[in-house]
């Protein structure tokens, strides 16, 4: 008898045991250093609107400290397609490339305001650019019916097919 009495210590202790660190495993703990999440601050915002008739799709490209960048992307003006909302991040390699791509368009050069210059559009295309870095004050670009070099190459790198 005193030998049963013993196993079924043992056993109640075995599973007191396993109750304690299913206990201890249910805690919930950061996974990441806070030293590393002042990394991630964004350091450039770039947002790009384009639409008409009041509508408009944004795509927003937020460049990050440490070399990542995500995209985010709403299109409600569809023309019959169904509308799309996206986000994603760029692994390394790519967001090296996005930077590289963006900092290709000279933003930096152009005029605050595009102007359509041989004809009047009516309910034509409006769109605005707007670049936000850390420290400095936003720039903002727009146009009516008139267009930055490499227009269509911009919109792609937004997601704006």
């Amino acid at each position: 008898m005193h030998k049963k009495d013993n196993s079924l210590d043992k056993k109640k202790f075995e599973e007191s045991e396993l109750k304690n660190k299913r206990r201890q495993s249910l805690a919930l703990e950061p996974t990441i250093p806070l030293s590393e999440l002042t990394l991630t601050d964004p350091i450039m915002k770039v947002t790009l609107w384009i639409g008409s008739f009041g509508v408009y799709n944004e795509s927003i490209l937020t460049f990050h400290s440490n070399g990542f960048v995500k995209r985010e992307l709403l299109i409600l003006q569809t023309f019959g397609e169904e509308q799309r909302i996206e986000s994603g991040w760029y692994n390394q390699d790519d967001s090296a490339k996005v930077l590289k791509k963006f900092n290709s368009f000279k933003t930096h050069l152009w005029p605050e305001l595009f102007v359509e210059t041989e004809t009047i559009t009516h309910d034509g295309t409006q769109w605005k650019l707007e670049v936000c870095k850390t420290g400095e004050e936003t720039r903002s670009y727009s146009g009516s019916n008139a267009y930055p070099p490499k227009w269509r190459s911009l919109k792609k790198l937004f997601g704006h097919y």
